[in-house]
């Protein structure tokens, strides 16, 4: 009877082990918001002047280890405008600053890049991203350090007449995880970890290399135009960063087809909504938005619920996009307008990170320094998914 027992016990731990190879709940050493990372990725810096207000980001990042670390960081904003910076981080220390004024505690970067960079872009140039990862303290390599976290705090500074109120919601960085063969990639300031220059987001448990991205995005949301008792919501927009990231002085472009599939609460689902975009992108969920395709899918007068739910994913699409594309992971960040009790006048801006699903490889390329106070370019990738 024992053996039995054994038997068809491992008999269902196969087939569990079979179903959750299955699910997007069960993929492992993908990048989160909840853990710790040697990565981290704020896809929503804004520092945007606004028709009403202008907005501003406050960033956060925390060393949890009792040793210190070296951290490089670099804003990229829509259009492909990006600075550099990099600062210490001793044992438990705390940075933070303010991206608008470069007022900070213990740190004071350079402003955010507001400049064009590239001109055939779209984008917003006052709207951005922020990736930040650990390194030796010369700059020439990257290193595994699993004890970084960091916040961003996306603000309204509202408007003269005060019909725009001053108010603010915190979101989590995304957070990438060093991974070697036994798994978590212990900590270690002087040792390189990969090849220099390149950081492989394959979430395999192989050296040198970090969590793999999600393959895509799920939200929860309101409707734009839906009322349910004292919310209603009056328009959604999504920041999105993807992982094929090029930090290089000579960088090359990804962009990649946003392609979103939307359910109501009926379990009814509406496809067709797309919009091409670059590694990083706002983009409004409205009809109004006239880079979007089929924006009212995320409208209550098409949904017919008050709440909803949407999955946005990085495809390839050359055309209907008119600039090649590449699939992609992708890292999100929703930011809704919503009036309390009946007040559309005083609409309040919410927002949070997205969760991720499934398994993308990604990577994010930078230039090293030569150890004699340059940079050493890095070199092309080796293998893996390059665009």
């Amino acid at each position: 009877m024992k053996s039995i027992l054994q038997i068809s016990l491992a008999g269902a731990t196969s087939i569990a082990a079979v179903l959750a190879a299955n699910s997007a709940f069960a993929a492992q050493n993908v990048a989160n918001t909840s853990q710790k990372g040697s990565l981290l990725v704020w896809p929503m810096i804004t520092v945007d002047p606004g028709k009403k207000a202008q907005q501003d980001t406050s960033v956060e990042i925390s060393n949890d280890a009792n040793a210190s670390v070296h951290v490089e960081c670099e804003y990229v904003n829509e259009r492909k405008g990006r600075v550099n910076f990099d600062f210490e981080l001793s044992g438990k220390q705390t940075v933070s600053w303010d991206v608008l004024t470069g007022s900070g505690d213990q740190l004071h970067p350079p402003p955010f890049p507001t400049n064009a960079g590239n001109p055939d872009f779209p984008g917003n140039p006052y709207r951005g991203e922020l990736i930040c990862f650990t390194t030796d303290d010369g700059r020439q390599f990257q290193v595994a350090w699993n004890e970084l976290t960091g916040t961003g705090t996306v603000m309204v500074l509202g408007d003269k007449k005060a019909s725009q109120p001053k108010q603010d919601f915190k979101y989590n960085a995304w957070a990438f995880a060093a991974r070697n063969t036994g798994g978590l990639a212990p900590d270690n300031n002087t040792v390189a970890h990969g090849t220099p220059g390149e950081l492989d987001l394959t979430g395999q448990n192989v050296d040198g290399v970090y969590d793999a991205c999600p393959a895509y995005n799920i939200a929860n949301f309101m409707p734009n135009g839906a009322t349910l008792g004292n919310l209603s919501t009056i328009n959604n927009n999504l920041a999105v960063s993807g992982c094929n990231q090029d930090l290089r002085e000579t960088y090359e472009l990804h962009r990649t087809k946003l392609d979103f599939t939307v359910w109501n609460s009926f379990e009814n689902s509406f496809t067709g909504a797309w919009s091409c975009a670059d590694g990083v992108e706002t983009v409004a969920l409205s009809p109004s938005n006239k880079n979007m395709t089929q924006g009212s899918n995320f409208d209550y007068s098409t949904l017919g619920s008050p709440n909803g739910r949407f999955q946005v994913s990085g495809v390839s699409a050359t055309p209907p996009c008119k600039f090649p594309t590449e699939a992609t992971g992708v890292l999100g960040v929703i930011q809704s307008s919503t009036a309390v009790a009946g007040d559309p006048k005083a609409d309040q801006i919410t927002g949070n990170t997205l969760h991720g699903a499934g398994v993308e490889a990604g990577y994010v390329l930078w230039d090293p320094s030569d150890g004699v106070g340059g940079i050493r370019h890095g070199a092309p990738p080796k293998s893996g998914k390059r665009g």
